[in-house]
């Protein structure tokens, strides 16, 4: 409408100056249409590029907000179970009336592997026995394990390390003469009461793989900054577990404290370098039609690395391995749970594909950068909003998980300091990304 007008009294000018020249001011009005048309096909132009970019930023920031609301979620499902099961009796274990074998794959463990032995022992029953997977050792290992009275295989194949491989030996191995119910345990964890039992009678009445709760403790003298480390990990071991129960949904495996009737293991393809091939085994099963269960009354534990080197170099393996994951399969076990309409596979996944609480919280930081960058020029205020909101679910969920089960291992001002540990973090993702991390089956500097 303003463009008529505005053409209007341009016509109506320029009949006035040239008089009674009705060629001259038809002439003109073709120029200044063809003029006002250039001018509003630009400004479209202009509009639709704007629109698009806005668009683009806006898809950037919804997808770790997805993650966040994901992560969010099941942080406050977590701690509302948290509280019902601190209030509720533990229920006692049956008696062990089926065949269970413990198998526990180590790669030069000889110098700590037998407190592990003595706890399994302790809470073994009259058909059950051990089975050691000596993997490439260059110690004593298998000469201790031995000596303890245990049953012991020596795979030697530098080619092929990694626990997938001493796994798949193992598996072959008892497939000569089989149990039940194997339990698998790394050669540096401690049983909690009872976890045995709790562990094997799960997995003989359900059929499915079970998953311990599986705590890590700090070592004696510990330097600075294991809260951080220890709080990140119950987050993620513990009260995620625990949210995804209370929705009725599965859990993720943590490679130690796992149980599975012998049946799921005997066809699964273990013998893999994967560093997390916990998680892989688990969305595995879980496409079967077996998802894991998560039992926190069956509790291991192991400590931390002691030096800060250890320590950083175990995390980044983990993170590399979770990383590793995400990429090479969150999206094809997404496209198989559509397409077997599998809830199950679906949860894990969407869990797997949340990435470590440090990673996820710079790249909220980004998102919120971004957003305001592209509210400033223009963009709907949704792009600022959805980075927003994604920040605050970051910082309420972790206060939520901190007083939950974080105050006994991180202070107050450790907390308020945690967004300077994420920014610290960036050389080791830097590391990671570039391929220097390393991936090699490696035994770290425990207690």
């Amino acid at each position: 409408m303003k463009v008529t007008l505005l053409l209007r009294t341009m016509l109506r000018t320029a009949g006035r100056r040239t008089g009674s020249r009705p060629a001259s001011r038809k002439k003109m009005g073709k120029r200044l249409a063809v003029s006002c048309r250039l001018a509003l096909r630009k400004r479209v132009s202009r509009l639709d590029v704007r629109a698009m970019l806005s668009g683009v930023v806006i898809a950037i920031v919804c997808l770790p907000a997805l993650l966040t609301l994901v992560w969010f979620s099941e942080v406050v499902a977590g701690c509302f179970a948290l509280r019902k099961e601190r209030t509720s009796p533990v229920a006692a274990p049956g008696t062990l009336s089926h065949r269970t074998t413990v198998l526990i794959p180590a790669h030069n463990e000889g110098a700590g592997i037998l407190p592990t032995i003595r706890d399994v022992q302790a809470q073994l029953g009259p058909n059950d026995h051990i089975l050691v997977v000596a993997d490439n050792c260059t110690d004593d290992t298998a000469a201790i394990v031995e000596a303890a009275g245990v049953e012991v295989t020596v795979r030697a194949d530098p080619a092929r390390r990694g626990k997938g491989y001493a796994l798949e030996f193992g598996v072959r191995h008892l497939d000569l003469n089989p149990p039940d119910v194997v339990v698998i345990m790394d050669a540096d964890c401690r049983l909690g009461e009872n976890a045995l039992r709790h562990l094997s009678d799960s997995a003989m009445a359900s059929g499915r793989p079970v998953q311990s709760l599986y705590f890590m403790l700090a070592p004696e003298n510990a330097p600075p900054g294991k809260g951080v480390n220890l709080f990140a990990w119950r987050v993620k071991n513990w009260i995620r577990p625990l949210g995804l129960e209370l929705f009725g949904l599965p859990t993720q495996l943590f490679g130690t404290g796992m149980a599975f009737p012998l049946s799921l293991l005997l066809d699964r393809d273990l013998g893999n370098g994967r560093l997390a091939e916990d998680c892989a085994l688990g969305l595995a099963l879980a496409s079967a039609g077996y998802p894991p269960l998560f039992v926190s009354e069956a509790r291991v534990h192991s400590h931390f690395p002691v030096s800060q080197g250890g320590s950083e170099q175990q995390r980044q393996r983990w993170e590399k391995g979770h990383l590793d994951n995400i990429v090479d399969l969150v999206p094809g076990a997404l496209a198989k749970s559509l397409r077997d309409r599998n809830l199950g596979l679906a949860a894990l996944a969407i869990d797997m594909a949340v990435p470590p609480l440090s990673l996820l919280a710079l790249v909220a930081a980004l998102c919120e950068i971004l957003g305001g960058i592209a509210f400033v020029l223009g963009a709907p205020p949704a792009a600022l909003a959805i980075p927003s909101l994604s920040a605050l679910l970051l910082v309420l969920g972790t206060a939520l998980a901190w007083t939950a089960v974080g105050r006994d291992v991180l202070s107050l001002r450790e907390l308020l300091r945690l967004p300077l540990h994420a920014i610290q973090k960036l050389g080791s993702y830097h590391r990671i990304a570039s391929g220097k991390a390393t991936s090699a089956w490696i035994r770290t500097d425990r207690k």
